[in-house]
């Protein structure tokens, strides 16, 4: 099984609105799927305002791609640093996420 590493900017989306709730700086890994395993990733994430409802968010990648995530929280924030922190579990495919208002499968 290989592990690969990807960062940047996200925006998150409430699963049943089209506009963003926030942009979020991530950290994320991938695992791809074998005949034997599917493909996982997961991560942490930080945001400048704390998210109100934690559970299922979608989270779409500087790139376009999109994915369904359960979201809870992992730290907080402090009067030096003034971010939220978060930590995340995809579901399902990343890119693979069909919704309403949401870009069809690659």
């Amino acid at each position: 099984m290989t592990v690969s590493y990807k960062g940047g900017v996200a925006k998150l989306f409430a699963k049943d609105i089209d506009k963003p709730v926030a942009d979020a700086r991530y950290q994320m890994m991938l695992t791809r799927g074998t005949r034997f395993t599917p493909g996982k990733w997961w991560g942490d994430f930080s945001t400048n305002k704390e998210l109100k409802t934690l559970g299922e968010l979608i989270m779409e990648f500087e790139d376009g791609s999109r994915g369904e995530i359960f979201v809870y929280a992992s730290g907080m924030s402090s009067a030096k640093n003034s971010r939220f922190q978060y930590t995340f579990n995809g579901r399902g495919k990343l890119g693979g996420f069909r919704g309403r208002g949401m870009a069809p499968e690659r």
